[in-house]
């Protein structure tokens, strides 16, 4: 695939695969009662997002009429890079259960940050900022019930 145009429908496809997948996933999540928001809340609010943003960029890109452009693939620096993100992602998934997710974002971002940019008090100034907002947004404010980690029981 080396024209713009043809990886835009592709990865819009798919995204919209993803989106369409996370809305049936959490369909089948169930609330316990007395809860203010139900689980299933912000699955479905993300997976409608990926599901239209993964349409649109499809749309947009199949309409598109000018000159398509070239895309290069990555060097080897860069296929580097989309690993240790791949990565780091993947462990990030695996620590939210036993860290809870105000501790494990905060790891991740100071990483993932400080690694493409290579800035580490502007990695830490995001990540802290970011588990404020967690905190605050969707622990106090919506109430959902996300994972607190092993020092929470």
């Amino acid at each position: 695939m080396s024209a713009q145009r043809s990886a835009d429908i592709i990865s819009g496809v798919f995204l919209a695969g993803v989106g369409a997948i996370v809305i049936v996933a959490a369909l089948d999540l169930k609330s316990a009662f007395g809860e203010r928001l139900p689980p299933r809340t912000l699955p479905l609010a993300l997976g409608f997002i990926t599901l239209c943003a993964g349409a649109l960029l499809s749309v947009r890109a199949y309409l598109y009429r000018g000159e398509d452009l070239t895309v290069e693939w990555p060097d080897r620096e860069r296929w580097f890079s989309l690993i240790v993100t791949f990565v780091s992602l993947v462990i990030y998934l695996l620590l939210i259960e036993p860290l809870g997710i105000a501790v494990a974002t905060p790891i991740f971002l100071t990483f993932l940050i400080w690694y493409l940019d290579r800035r580490l008090v502007r990695s830490l100034c995001i990540a802290v900022i970011t588990a404020v907002v967690i905190q605050v947004v969707f622990v106090r404010i919506l109430q959902l019930s996300l994972p607190a980690g092993f020092w929470a029981h």
